[in-house]
């Protein structure tokens, strides 16, 4: 990228290499062994085609479809398949139009995020250089391959990122009902986002003195309890409960415990960068609790939510989000998209010595790369090395709380 080049350039050269490698893609699933093409968007795919047409006893099973005798399909009945039901809808015109219209919406979505990125931090930055705001988020964002890629493969995490990142720009803008109402959607679409709710409440009426001129720790703690904040929390979980209402009117017990019970009870023992895997690995036969791993990880990511909200939103989500996937009891590379949204936000008003930031992101790599060369061994060369690879994952949990520790240090 040469300096002075214009935003608009960018989303063009973005949006071109998102239609190559889309193309691409469709090459090599078709003459490669080796797909392009994620499983996962196979498994939107199919979840799609069953709610269009469904085969004898894989009718939707909610009280309202029975009510109205709709003949819609249930997308669960696509094993694996553990999203909302709205996913496989927005999928709809995979079967109607092209199986790659999901590709081009995710796509689309990349520039959907790159474009609220820009537009956040020319109102938070004003005197960074429109050229050197959009060299920002396109080399954290537009046109990183990582991205493209995951986006481009079938992956639905860019849809989320839209999702969320419209809600932090909201919330930017002050027009905290709509903020509300598109975190409860947020939160319905993906559980984790529900951790923005603790600095969001903190950011809201963040100028007010009330509680600081009570005395007693509960007076305090109830002047922190305003009508802004109550409203928002109202606003907010009446849309997540009102579709969670219609989803469950339309496709029943199946909805409630792939989108949400499946997710508290889950114990994932294939190998992932989280060091609970090895431990589910050995005890999978057995009755084991798995919700303390969740004690380490929520305390940090709402802490830090408390913490930040008041003083910095995007770096508040940003924090958040990295120790929620960092300590999360599954982590893949896909997790990892959901802090980058931030990245652009929160890099200028990082104060750290070049060698600093060579040395973070080297540690952040590193990690990666030593999991993945022992995960390459046991994946594809048969290797006993399941040991190995979970010290890998205490390196990986060590090292991105380092890299972690040095951002929070060096935010100003």
């Amino acid at each position: 990228m040469i300096a002075g080049v214009s935003f608009r350039a960018l989303l063009v050269a973005s949006a071109a290499l998102r239609v190559v490698l889309i193309v691409y893609g469709a090459y090599q699933d078709a003459h490669s062994n080796l797909k392009y093409t994620d499983v996962d968007y196979r498994v939107f795919s199919d979840a799609t085609r069953y709610i269009l047409h469904p085969r004898d006893g894989q009718l939707a099973a909610g009280p309202l479809a029975k009510w109205l005798g709709w003949n819609i399909g249930d997308p669960y009945s696509r094993d694996t398949y553990r999203y909302t039901p709205l996913l496989a809808v927005l999928l709809l015109p995979n079967e109607i139009i092209h199986p790659a219209f999901g590709k081009v919406l995710f796509a689309s979505c990349d520039l959907l995020i790159g474009l609220l990125l820009y537009r956040m931090l020319r109102k938070l930055q004003p005197q960074i250089p429109k050229s050197k705001a959009a060299l920002w988020v396109g080399a954290v964002w537009l046109l990183n391959p990582v991205v493209a890629n995951i986006s481009t493969r079938g992956s639905a995490e860019a849809v989320l990122g839209a999702i969320v990142v419209s809600t932090l720009a909201l919330a930017l803008d002050g027009r905290l009902d709509a903020c509300a109402m598109l975190l409860g959607f947020a939160v319905h679409f993906k559980i984790y986002p529900f951790i923005y709710g603790a600095s969001l409440l903190a950011f809201i009426d963040s100028g007010s003195k009330t509680s600081e001129r009570k005395r007693g720790i509960m007076e305090k703690m109830w002047g922190e309890v305003t009508p802004a904040r109550i409203r928002f929390a109202l606003t907010s979980g009446v849309t997540f409960m009102g579709l969670n209402v219609i989803m469950y009117g339309i496709w029943g017990f199946p909805f409630l415990e792939h989108s949400y019970i499946y997710h508290l009870s889950r114990r994932d023992h294939r190998h992932n960068f989280s060091l609970y895997f090895y431990p589910i690995y050995l005890s999978y036969t057995t009755p084991s609790s798995s919700l303390l791993s969740f004690v380490p990880q929520m305390v940090l990511s709402i802490g830090f939510g408390f913490a930040f909200g008041k003083r910095d939103l995007p770096f508040a989500w940003f924090v958040q989000t990295m120790a929620f996937v960092t300590f999360n009891k599954v982590c893949t590379s896909q997790y990892f998209m959901w802090y980058i949204w931030f990245l652009p936000l929160i890099l200028p008003r990082l104060q750290m010595s070049r060698w600093k930031g060579i040395e973070l992101l080297a540690a952040w790599v590193g990690a990666q790369a030593f999991w993945l060369s022992l995960a390459y061994r046991l994946e594809f060369l048969g290797e006993n090395v399941f040991f190995p690879l979970w010290c890998a994952s205490v390196v990986f949990i060590t090292l991105n709380s380092h890299v972690l520790v040095g951002i929070i240090k060096a935010y100003r």
